[in-house]
């Protein structure tokens, strides 16, 4: 596969509820203010075939799915996003911003499912053709305090936020462990208010857009 600028590909991570689609949809306003074009993606989903596995993945009536199926599933989505969505959009010169990306993949079913990391890491790699974010953004929340905003917002949980709150942590530290280790992941205070991570996040990324 030829040569793939990813300097304009940013992702944001976070346990659910840690205010990510927010912060996201700031900074597409931020971007396209100043008038460059924004393309925002989930993962899963994004493709009409990933959009099929997000529903057979997040289904409660699933809960017989193993580990290492659950595992395939999410990366045979972002298979199809990467081909379909973000190398098209990245040649273009789109800004691309992904609501998850590899490191969930590696935060819940590596640490969370604990499933073989060395495994996971050769999954990710096939799954995105070596296509990595410039930036990645940890909005970071302990696992307890995001069940009192997921109880708060009085949404029904999907299967993922049903797997409790051991998992939750199991979570949470595989995030700190990716953070320790990758030099492009910023950890921000996901309970700061919004006004303040959204300026965190633009004193971060504007010299970076502006070089």
């Amino acid at each position: 596969m030829e040569k793939i600028k990813t300097d304009r590909f940013i992702s944001f991570e976070g346990i659910d509820y840690s205010g990510k689609t927010t912060q996201i949809d700031l900074l597409k306003s931020f971007l396209e203010g100043r008038g460059f074009n924004v393309f925002v993606i989930r993962e899963p989903g994004g493709t009409a075939i990933s959009e099929k596995i997000r529903q057979l993945l997040l289904d409660k009536k699933n809960f017989k799915m193993y580990e290492r199926a659950e595992l395939f599933l999410y990366s045979a989505a972002r298979v199809q996003l990467v081909v379909e969505k973000i190398i098209p959009m990245l040649k273009k010169d789109f800004f691309v911003i992904a609501d998850r990306y590899v490191d969930s993949t590696t935060a819940y079913q590596g640490y969370g499912r604990r499933i073989d990391l060395k495994v996971i890491k050769q999954i990710n790699k096939a799954a995105t053709f070596d296509i990595m974010p410039n930036i990645t953004f940890y909005l970071e929340i302990k696992p307890g305090r995001a069940y009192e905003r997921r109880n708060d917002s009085a949404k029904q949980t999907d299967r993922l936020e049903a797997a409790g709150l051991e998992f939750y942590k199991r979570v949470f530290n595989g995030y700190k462990k990716i953070s320790q280790k990758n030099k492009s992941f910023y950890v921000l205070d996901a309970e700061q208010s919004v006004e303040t991570i959204h300026k965190q996040i633009l004193n971060i990324i504007t010299p970076k857009i502006m070089d």
